[in-house]
């Protein structure tokens, strides 16, 4: 029932508007090497590979939505020594995992109509799902690589704005502090994300 009635309101904003084009725009972002959390201390997170492209839905003049797809890529070649400590010891390490990340944005925008600079705040829920290889490292010197797949939700508070929202082409920026939403622990599962985009 609760869907039908948001798939309600949805249709009646969708095809109450005059000019719906208007209420949809588009980005492609890149994030940089991020902020994290770990244990009490704040280090960069060697993300090279992250992108995300949303589609944005304005109904309303003060609120919005977002949603879309993202994706990033690690990888960490080891130097000799530490492969010689993980054989000599039997552990394992995580030499690359990426992510597939779907986001549901809601924003709360501080101008109800803006002329050049569109400034919001920010609510986010985002769907990832982990892909990791994991290389286990033998006293003997021999390697077995296996991979799993996990679903790590996370959710997150921040700010935004667009610049020269009118023109055909805007920028968008975008600072979040995000928390893996299935870790009690706040330190090693929050970090800081900076977005970097443009809006057509």
């Amino acid at each position: 029932m609760s869907l039908f009635v948001v798939l309600t309101i949805l249709s009646i904003s969708l095809f109450g508007q005059e000019d719906k084009s208007k209420d949809f725009t588009y980005s492609f972002s890149y994030i940089p090497p991020y902020l994290f959390l770990s244990y009490g201390e704040v280090g960069f997170l060697p993300v090279y590979t992250n992108l995300e492209a949303n589609i944005h839905y304005k109904p309303f003049d003060r609120v919005s939505f977002s949603s879309g797809l993202g994706y990033f890529r690690v990888t960490e070649d080891l130097p000799d020594e530490y492969v010689e400590y993980y054989n000599e010891h039997g552990q394992s390490h995580v030499p690359a995992w990426s992510n597939l990340r779907v986001p549901l944005q809601a924003n709360y925008h501080l101008v109800k109509s803006p002329q050049k600079t569109d400034f919001y705040i920010k609510a986010a829920y985002t769907n990832g799902i982990f892909f990791q290889k994991l290389v286990k490292y033998e006293t003997d010197g021999t390697t077995n690589t296996s991979r799993n797949t996990s679903y790590i939700p996370s959710i997150g508070l921040g700010v935004g704005a667009v610049f020269l929202k009118h023109k055909t082409v805007g920028i968008l920026l975008e600072g979040t502090i995000e928390k893996y939403s299935s870790v009690s622990d706040f330190s090693g599962s929050t970090f800081f994300i900076l977005k970097i985009g443009v809006v057509i």
